[in-house]
C-alpha cells in the first residue's frame, strides 16, 4: 500500500497538470483551474479518511472541515442567510467536521473498506458537482472532474503498491483487488454505497434537466358553499307567529 506521502505527491502533480489543461485547453479562468488544481490535491488522500493511522485522520479532517463552510457559504445568499447567522453556520459546520467527523466514520468504516472503491469515487464526485454553486454546468463538472481524478490516483497506486517484484516474478500482497473494487466483503456497506450513489446520481441528472423532477400532485379544488342569505328560501316553524321568519 502506497505511503500517505506518495498519495500527497502523485495528486499534488496532477493538481498542477489538471489546473494548466483547464486554462490552456479548456479556456477556465486561472482561479477557476486554481480552485480545481487544489481539490484535485485534497481528494488524492479522501480515501485515507477510513485510515486507522493518526495524522492522515487529522489533517484530513482539518482540510475538509475547512474547505466545507467555503461550500457553505457559496449556498447561504441563495438560502436567505447572511450577516452573522451564515458565520454562525460555518462555525458549526467546522465544528462538527472536525471533531465530530472522524469520531463517526471510524465507528462506521474499516480500512480497505467502501471508501477504497469505485462507489466511493464516484459518491465523491457526485457531491462535488451538487454541492459547488456556480451557474455554470462546466464549471461544476470541472471541480467534480478534479476530485474523480484525485480519487482515482489514489486507488490505481494502493493497487501499484499491492504487487511485489522479486526479479522476474511477480507476488500480490492481501491487499490487492482491495482498492479498484465495486463491493465489499459486507453487505450493508455495499448496501449504503450504492444507494447513496444511485440517489446522488439521479440527483445530479434532474440537476442537468436531463430527467424531469417529480410531479407535485395538485390539490382538490374546495368547493365554494357559501350561502347567501338574501336568496335563502323562507322557513315558519308551525307555531311561531306568521311574522317569525326562518332562513
Amino acid at each position: 500500500m502506497a505511503a500517505y506521502r506518495e498519495h500527497i505527491t502523485v495528486s499534488g502533480f496532477l493538481g498542477v497538470a489538471y489546473g494548466a489543461g483547464a486554462v490552456f485547453v479548456f479556456d477556465f479562468s486561472v482561479t477557476q483551474a486554481m480552485v480545481a488544481g487544489i481539490l484535485t490535491w485534497v481528494s488524492g488522500m479522501l480515501p485515507d479518511m477510513d485510515s486507522e493511522s493518526g495524522k492522515p485522520v487529522r489533517e484530513l479532517f482539518g482540510v475538509t472541515a475547512a474547505l466545507a463552510p467555503l461550500l457553505l457559504l457559496q449556498h447561504t445568499s441563495r438560502l436567505g442567510i447572511s450577516g452573522d447567522r451564515a458565520m454562525l453556520f460555518s462555525l458549526l459546520l467546522y465544528g462538527a467536521v472536525r471533531y465530530g467527523g472522524a469520531t463517526i466514520l471510524g465507528r462506521l468504516t474499516v480500512h480497505r473498506g467502501m471508501f477504497h472503491s469505485i462507489p466511493a469515487l464516484i459518491i465523491a464526485t457526485e457531491v462535488t458537482f451538487l454541492g459547488y454553486s456556480s451557474p455554470d454546468t462546466m464549471v461544476r463538472a470541472l471541480m467534480a472532474g478534479g476530485v474523480a481524478l484525485g480519487f482515482l490516483s489514489h486507488l490505481i497506486l494502493d493497487e501499484v503498491y499491492s504487487v511485489q517484484w522479486n526479479g522476474v516474478t511477480i507476488k500480490l500482497k492481501k491487499s490487492a483487488g482491495s482498492a479498484l473494487k465495486f463491493f465489499g466483503k459486507q453487505q450493508i456497506p455495499n448496501a449504503i454505497a450504492m444507494g447513496l450513489m444511485m440517489f446522488l446520481g439521479y440527483s445530479c441528472l434532474m440537476s442537468l434537466h436531463m430527467l424531469p423532477e417529480p410531479e407535485m400532485e395538485q390539490a382538490p379544488e374546495v368547493l365554494d358553499i357559501t350561502l347567501d342569505l338574501d336568496d335563502a328560501p323562507e322557513y315558519r316553524m308551525a307555531d311561531e307567529p306568521p311574522g317569525t321568519i326562518l332562513r
